[in-house]
């Protein structure tokens, strides 16, 4: 059987279209009857692939490159391979958004098995994915066709282009330049840790995402923590700072520039009210470490070359035959020869210097999400035996978070078990038990209180009275996510689906929208309201909530008892953190939207979702603090 396989406009009804093909749609998420949706075959068999998937990344770092193995080619200097803290062994969706059309690809290529088709031809695909298909026909004696190919860097820049075809080191040393003027020179190193005189902790942490207002009085609370200050504030007694290190990890904000965060931190420092001492980690930098970090990542780009000879061979998911060079092989040479091989060589020195000056701590714990700094910590104080590592999750968990999800193997790997934690902490049953499925091992797992969702403890339910009237807009972190949101909602007004609701538009504090929604509604724009006031203030008058796809406001909203529906993704994966709770309306064109504002309603969600315990218990006994 022959299967066509069309994307965008390349559709389904073709002239060319054979009696009997099946046919198959790369992109759309509803087709015909008879057709084949692959967004949905990807999301049916989404585990299935993730595990194919880290399995892939563990044993290409364990696969031989010449006399080595890749992992030892790639240390050059360390004894933690930049391997383990790739782009590749990353895998995070939005920083490779090429994963969306590897995985869509396996679903491809696992449909046409299952079905047997022995033939393919493709319309509307970009040349990486053709390449990668083709491979695969070519190994299982298919004939293979590709029909109107799309350039794979249409919609692109011209700036982006330029960047994308130049070469990886000269993308690298242009990178640098913008890092000395925007980072170093406001984070010149080294420092020297100040003495405390009992034994400290240490939490590693984004910064900034606190409390403006105590942060101008010499306080520090960090939206990451919450009420972990009180608790740490409470063991030490009045009069003396908290025995905590804060080590910060910098991310741009618009709460405040580089220079305005220095300022917030000396502040921090003069009044010893929140800890002990608060440092980014670039300031544990020599000019020395820059210098030695340029060499390591010269050896890095060099061995890479030469190791890639031997590895672009070598990925194709278990018991697949798709190439993904194609579509990978630019994520290889950015994370050895590129901008982030450079960051991430600076990032480690750094960090190693920190856990040399610091000792050993009472123990050491960072907002979980599984990043390479992560990695590069944990190593490092297992390294030193200098104490306790605790991942502690900061949010909620999503099928489609991989990088959350390594290989079960790396729990007793020699290799690969100093990088991951003592003791991995979900915030409750929904991030414990798809760990524990994963194949995180028991011993290692436990629960604690969600630090970021207290403030809903003990709250009753909303009363919602007939269907509400005020509508809360709630807009992403993500660029692409919140435009497609923007722009129904643009469709919506125009067309009076919202006449009836007051209208407040929230957009998360990183990504404003108002100008944006001008752009496209002009004056009727007016009629909605902005608002900036924190999450809780916001939900407080029982609004329907319509949150964009990876939102996780819409959690905050379901367990207060009010109607949600969220945007469906569109060419991406589902980032939804409700997308498996019964009932929820998901919002992708105007008669969906229409008729979930006709029909949402509170959601049930499992009781054990989140452990919200104001007394901090687990906390409190996994940290060794007195309990309240």
């Amino acid at each position: 059987m022959l299967m066509q396989l069309f994307a965008g406009s390349a559709g389904p009804a073709h002239d060319s279209a054979l009696d009997g093909a099946l046919q198959a749609s790369f992109d759309a998420w509803s087709v015909q009857d008879g057709q084949i949706s692959i967004p949905r075959e990807t999301a049916s068999r989404l585990l299935q692939i993730r595990a194919e998937h880290a399995a892939l990344v563990f044993e290409l770092g364990k696969a031989q490159a010449g006399r080595l193995r890749l992992c030892d080619v790639l240390k050059q200097g360390s004894s933690l391979s930049m391997w383990w803290c790739s782009l590749l062994y990353e895998r995070h969706p939005k920083v490779t958004p090429v994963l969306y059309e590897v995985y869509r690809l396996r679903a491809a290529e696992l449909v046409m098995l299952e079905r047997g088709c022995t033939a393919l031809e493709t319309r509307g695909l970009a040349g990486p994915a053709n390449q990668a298909l083709a491979a695969m026909c070519r190994r299982r004696g298919w004939p293979f066709k590709a029909h109107e190919e799309a350039d794979a860097s249409a919609g692109k820049s011209r700036l982006r282009k330029a960047y994308e075809k130049t070469p990886a080191p000269l993308r690298t040393l242009a990178r640098f330049g913008w890092w000395l003027w925007k980072v170093r020179r406001h984070l010149k190193g080294p420092v020297t840790l100040p003495p405390s005189g009992q034994p400290t902790g240490t939490i590693a942490t984004y910064f900034p995402n606190i409390d403006a207002k105590l942060a101008g009085e010499g306080v520090f609370r960090s939206r990451y923590w919450e009420s972990l200050h009180d608790a740490l504030a409470e063991e030490a007694g009045a009069g003396k700072p908290p025995a905590v290190r804060w080590l910060f990890v910098h991310f741009p904000s618009p709460q405040g520039s580089l220079a305005q965060c220095r300022q917030w931190i000396d502040g921090f420092r003069r009044t010893r009210q929140s800890g002990v001492s608060f440092n980014y980690l670039e300031e544990f930098l020599s000019a020395s470490d820059i210098l030695q970090g340029w060499l390591r990542y010269a050896r890095l780009a060099l061995a890479s070359l030469r190791a890639q000879r031997e590895a672009r061979s070598r990925f194709r998911l278990a018991g697949s035959e798709l190439d993904l060079w194609p579509l990978l092989g630019p994520d290889f040479a950015e994370s050895f020869r590129g901008w982030r091989c450079l960051e991430r060589v600076l990032q480690q020195k750094g960090i190693e210097n920190y856990v040399a000056q610091a000792g050993p701590q009472r123990w050491w714990t960072f907002p979980l999400e599984n990043c390479p700094w992560e990695r590069m910590l944990t190593h490092a104080v297992h390294e030193r035996r200098a104490g306790p590592v605790l991942g502690a999750q900061h949010s909620t968990i999503r099928p489609t978070d991989f990088r959350y999800f390594d290989d079960p193997r790396t729990w007793t790997d020699p290799e690969t078990l100093p990088f991951q934690p003592d003791r991995v902490a979900g915030n409750g049953e929904s991030a414990c038990s798809q760990w524990r499925a994963a194949g995180v091992p028991e011993r290692r797992l436990g629960q604690i209180e969600a630090l970021r969702y207290l403030y809903l403890a003990g709250q009753e339910k909303a009363k919602i009275d007939g269907r509400p009237r005020h509508l809360l807009v709630v807009t992403s972190f993500f660029k692409d996510e919140t435009e497609a949101h923007l722009q129904l909602l643009a469709e919506a007004e125009e067309q009076g689906l919202l006449a009836d609701f007051d209208v407040t538009v929230k957009p998360h504090p990183y990504l404003p929208v108002e100008a944006r929604l001008r752009e496209l509604l002009g004056e009727r724009a007016e009629r909605f309201a902005f608002s900036t006031v924190p999450v809780a203030e916001a939900l407080a008058s029982c609004p329907l909530v319509w949150a964009s796809n990876s939102t996780t406001v819409a959690l905050e909203a379901a367990v207060k008892g009010l109607p949600v529906m969220v945007m469906q993704p569109s060419g991406d994966f589902d980032l939804c953190p409700l997308q498996d709770v019964p009932g929820l309306p998901r919002t992708s064109s105007l008669q969906d939207l229409k008729e979930a504002l006709a029909t949402a309603a509170p959601l049930e969600l499992d009781p054990n979702y989140l452990r919200l315990d104001t007394t901090l218990a687990r906390w409190r006994e996994m940290l060794g603090l007195k309990q309240a």
